[in-house]
C-alpha cells in the first residue's frame, strides 16, 4: 500500500496508475480530513472485493461456503471429468 497526497498524485498520476494496474497494490490518497481520503485500486482487485462481498452477503451462502471449505480440508472431495 502506498500513501500519497493529492499533489503527489497530480504530479505523477501516470506512474501511480501504472503501479496499481501492474500489481495488486492500492494507493491511499490523503485529504484534509481522514474521512475524505480515497483509495485507488485496480479493476481486478475491485471485482474480487465485490464478488467476495456478494458471496458472503447471505447467511445461507456463508454457511455453504464454510461447509465446502471444511470438506476440502478433510479431503472429502471427488474429481469429475468434464
Amino acid at each position: 500500500m502506498q500513501a500519497v497526497t493529492v499533489s503527489q498524485l497530480r504530479s505523477n498520476i501516470k506512474k501511480y496508475l501504472d503501479d496499481v494496474s501492474k500489481s495488486s497494490d492500492v494507493i491511499v490518497v490523503s485529504r484534509a480530513n481522514e474521512e475524505e481520503a480515497v483509495v485507488i485500486l485496480s479493476l481486478s482487485e475491485y471485482n474480487a472485493l465485490t464478488e467476495t462481498a456478494f458471496l458472503l452477503s447471505s447467511a445461507e451462502n456463508r454457511q455453504r461456503l464454510h461447509q465446502s471449505i471444511e470438506q476440502v480440508k478433510e479431503g472429502r472431495t471427488r474429481e469429475f471429468k468434464l
